[in-house]
């Protein structure tokens, strides 16, 4: 199983105005800093916590179906599988829609029961599923717990942030493991296991 992004977010958990009203800075000198340790405290908390925070695009590639056509979907939370698509040995792709394939939802990991569709006809890369996962598109959508220890991982890394524009390294606080801890599922882009019936 590989898995790909096709569409990031349209916009972060954390704004750079609301992560600067934080940080406590009333100039713009530092904008693109804030910017990039917002992305970067968003991309922390995906990789800590195995979560999608805003909504975005992925596609999760399959040699095959594991047995029973079940697969666990390494994208939390799972909005919605948008396109299912294999590829028969003549290079041919055929598309299934939603009666033939149905997103189970309520279970972390969510899973993807596609019994219904065949097999590909190839042996690498026959099976594409396109998933949008994510809270949702407004900072809002995404739990307070997650965005406070977000402003926190900013604020840890503004304070760090040396002259050369480098963060050295140092412990973050402890509230940020506490905060992300209810949250925390796995990795993205960890194995994560296929279900078999």
């Amino acid at each position: 199983m590989r898995r790909f992004i096709v569409t990031g977010p349209a916009a972060e958990p954390v704004s750079v105005a609301e992560a600067k009203r934080f940080l406590r800075i009333d100039h713009g000198d530092d904008d693109s800093l804030v910017q990039s340790l917002v992305k970067a405290a968003r991309q922390r908390v995906e990789a800590r916590t195995g979560r999608v925070l805003m909504t975005q695009n992925w596609r999760i590639v399959l040699d095959a179906w594991p047995w029973g056509g079940r697969v666990a979907l390494p994208l939390l939370p799972a909005q919605a599988v948008t396109a299912v698509r294999v590829h028969d040995p003549f290079g041919a792709v055929q598309s299934f829609t939603v009666p033939v394939y149905n997103l189970v939802q309520g279970t972390e990991p969510p899973v993807l029961d596609a019994s219904a569709v065949p097999g590909p006809g190839r042996p690498r890369d026959g099976i594409e599923i396109d998933v949008t996962a994510g809270y949702g598109a407004n900072a809002a959508d995404v739990p307070e717990p997650i965005r406070q220890a977000m402003r926190l991982m900013i604020a840890h890394a503004y304070a760090a942030t040396g002259p050369d524009g480098r963060s050295p390294a140092g412990p973050e606080p402890r509230e940020i493991a506490a905060l992300l801890a209810p949250y925390r599922l796995g990795r993205i882009g960890a194995a994560m296991p296929l279900v078999s019936a």
